[in-house]
């Protein structure tokens, strides 16, 4: 079972290697999530970032078990970071839980499914003005708030960057140390790519509403982390974006867990779907597929894709180079 879930949280081209490592720790989760919850057992209620333009837009989020966690530190130890990583990871969740949703003085009621999840289509909404919204919402005695970007018609510049070892120093190509930034470490003491945040607010700066720019950042992080991803961006100078991670459940509504391919894949085309006005910037790194996910979409729209920057971190000097691509980190020093 813990191999199992090693495999739902680890970077499929390290998967194997990441198996004696990855159990002890995974062990350690697993005993965690025993932990006993609030004596009143109560919920909690998550709403994802959302985006869409002034056809329509999607709310997700999920209801959970309420489990406090304290505000993470700079000095926290490696210990504390695990603790409270696992809490994270390991949830339960309220399934058929009733959800009201209030957007722009509209509500909308939907259920959780099985997982916890619920998903809400936004449409058929005028008064929905271009911007950011914020989406408030209720589960019982839970409430929470969300972001809701809808994407002016006159912002056509968008970014879409990947996040580990592009945005946020996480090593995949050590395992070692890839577990480390992941499970022992806080969002205050992550690294991140010297510069990135710069570039990415120079080009969204582009646009005529800067504050509202189509900046996506596409993790294949799980979404149970998310918050840990959130904190980071806000703390190191990143423009406000909508952050989209993985769904990682136990039956068929789960993104893909194992072929990243697959999941980026289908991210993209549903980013470009719903935003058909937007040029996009595709930042990644060369770590796992980013390049060839890049290309095929460059090649498929070859109007809707402006550049493609690859941050180069791959050891092997094998690794292809596709023609057309630009190194990341060349890009970054031109704006100094």
């Amino acid at each position: 079972m813990l191999r199992s879930m090693a495999r739902k949280i680890i970077p499929s081209a390290h998967q194997k290697q990441f198996a004696s490592l990855c159990v002890p720790v995974l062990a350690c989760l697993a005993m965690l999530s025993a932990a006993p919850a609030h004596a009143d057992d109560s919920n909690a209620l998550v709403i994802y970032p959302a985006y869409g333009d002034a056809r329509a837009a999607v709310v997700e989020g999920r209801v959970i078990e309420e489990r406090g966690a304290a505000a993470p530190g700079a000095g926290d130890s490696w210990w504390r970071n695990l603790l409270s990583n696992a809490r994270l990871m390991i949830n339960s969740e309220r399934e058929h839980a009733r959800v009201t949703l209030e957007v722009a003085g509209r509500e909308f009621q939907v259920r959780t499914d099985e997982e916890g999840y619920f998903r809400q289509a936004v449409a058929g909404m005028p008064a929905l003005a271009p911007g950011w919204h914020t989406v408030r919402g209720r589960a019982g005695a839970a409430a929470a708030a969300g972001r809701l970007l809808i994407v002016p018609a006159d912002n056509t510049v968008g970014v879409i960057s990947d996040l580990d070892d592009t945005l946020l120093v996480t090593e995949v190509n050590s395992k070692r140390a890839l577990l480390a930034n992941t499970f022992l470490k806080n969002p205050r003491q992550r690294e991140a790519v010297a510069g990135a945040a710069q570039y990415i607010r120079a080009l969204a700066a582009r646009n005529p509403q800067p504050a509202s720019a189509p900046v996506i950042y596409l993790s294949a992080t799980p979404r149970q982390l998310q918050g840990n991803l959130l904190e980071f961006l806000q703390q190191n100078g990143f423009p406000p974006g909508v952050l989209l991670t993985k769904r990682v459940t136990n039956d068929r509504t789960s993104d893909p867990i194992a072929d990243q391919v697959a999941y980026k894949s289908a991210k993209l085309e549903e980013i470009f779907a719903r935003l058909p006005h937007v040029r996009f910037v595709l930042m990644g790194d060369d770590g796992e597929s980013d390049p060839e996910i890049y290309q095929r979409m460059r090649d498929r729209y070859p109007l809707r894709v402006e550049k493609i920057l690859i941050r180069r971190v791959n050891p092997d000097p094998a690794r292809a180079v596709i023609g057309g691509q630009l190194k990341m980190k060349d890009e970054i020093g031109s704006l100094r």
